[in-house]
């Protein structure tokens, strides 16, 4: 039996020095992504009793890092060389665009994209950042990650019919990006930690050869690789997916691990957001409120308040929800737009939030609609945010 127990611990051992290796680099980094503390001469000792915890066995840790038909985003990140590219797109949409494209003439195109798929590993991270002709908020700033297979086929194939119709009726776009590689999945970078893509990828970019890059994509060294964990994801749909539902935006650590034990979820996959700092943020909305409501507003606002990691990509989330119309959702105050410090956890933010929503209610000058929104003046909006901040900041447990 003694000999029993040692050949088991011995192989669980193995499979976490394996894992911890080839899957993230090293034991520090399993620890950073899985926000285990240890220090670094108990690490090996540590894992064990810390994946049983989080993952409920070890055999549920083994599963969930195995090997699979794509390569996983943490170990395309810490591959060697890493299984990550760079490459460039006029915006950033893979709900309607759901692939890689390569244009040039018709043999440059079938080279460029047999030397992607011959240079790569199924799983391959591309890196996207936005043309110098992009708007001025993405342009040459790093703004998405798709992961790829190495399924090829027409941009037809890959694309939605209105992005399709979209694209043949212009007619530069036309004759571009028709020969494609599938994408599988796709990872907005917010608005808040886009890089510029020169101090992202400084040794892909150094030639500002613009032109190459975007027309055949560069690999990335590790230490380019890397920054990718520097970022703030929110993980999106990709066309000819499965939809993704309550996506919320998190560290790139947190968002690119694989999930923690749990029951196996019988929905499409879910992503919340992430612990970690937060900043508080009001919304408005931008339209007709008389008509909105359904009857006289007197002047008030509607709004939402709320936190989160990344106000803007909020924002963003609410406007996708509504039909193309009349109304749209803008961020009117945020941590992040004020240049405020994020608040380090979400029970600071918490506090902040509730103060904001207490103050709201007051009526006659505020007014709930339930949930996080409201019906307010604009000095009642004003104060509600100081107040927020305030609260948030002296927060104590």
């Amino acid at each position: 039996m003694a000999k029993a127990a040692t050949f088991t611990q011995g192989g669980d051992a193995q499979a976490i020095s394996r894992i911890a290796t080839s899957y993230y680099g090293s034991y520090r980094n399993m620890f950073e992504v899985n926000g285990w503390e240890a220090p670094g001469d108990k690490m090996m000792t540590s894992a064990p009793k810390l994946i049983v915890r989080n993952y409920g066995s070890i055999q549920r840790f083994e599963e969930l890092h195995k090997p699979g038909e794509f390569m996983s985003p943490m170990e395309a990140i810490y591959s060697n060389p890493p299984n990550v590219w760079l490459t460039s797109f006029y915006g950033f949409g893979p709900e309607g665009w759901g692939f890689l494209g390569f244009t040039g003439n018709e043999k440059e195109r079938d080279q460029r994209r047999r030397n992607f798929i011959e240079n790569s590993f199924p799983g391959v991270l591309v890196v996207i950042y936005g043309v110098k002709e992009a708007t001025s908020d993405e342009s040459q700033k790093v703004i998405g990650i798709i992961q790829c297979s190495h399924q090829i086929g027409s941009a037809k194939q890959f694309m939605s019919p209105g992005q399709w119709r979209k694209k043949q009726a212009d007619l530069e776009w036309k004759r571009k990006w028709n020969y494609g590689v599938k994408a599988v999945r796709a990872w907005r970078v917010t608005p808040e930690s886009r890089m510029d893509v020169r101090a992202f990828a400084p040794n892909a970019t150094a030639t500002k050869a613009w032109q190459h890059i975007g027309s055949r994509g560069v690999k990335l060294s590790r230490h380019e690789a890397l920054n990718i964990l520097k970022l703030d994801l929110q993980e999106v749909d990709v066309y000819g997916e499965n939809p993704i539902i309550g996506s919320s935006p998190g560290n790139a650590r947190e968002i690119l691990a694989p999930s923690k034990a749990g029951p196996v979820s019988q929905t499409p996959f879910v992503t919340r957001e992430s612990e970690g700092p937060k900043h508080l943020y009001i919304l408005m909305l931008r339209g007709d409120t008389d008509a909105f409501l359904g009857k006289p507003a007197g002047g008030k606002l509607i709004i939402k308040a709320g936190f989160s990691k990344s106000p803007q990509t909020r924002c963003d989330d609410h406007n996708r929800a509504l039909p193309r119309c009349a109304f749209r959702w803008e961020v009117l105050f945020s941590g992040a737009a004020s240049r405020f410090a994020p608040y380090p956890t979400s029970d600071h933010a918490k506090a902040g939030e509730r103060a904001m929503q207490k103050l709201l209610c007051r009526e006659p000058a505020g007014k709930s609609l339930e949930g996080e929104f409201f019906l307010a003046e604009s000095d009642l909006i004003e104060e509600a945010w100081k107040k927020g901040n305030q609260a948030a900041k002296e927060f104590t447990k």
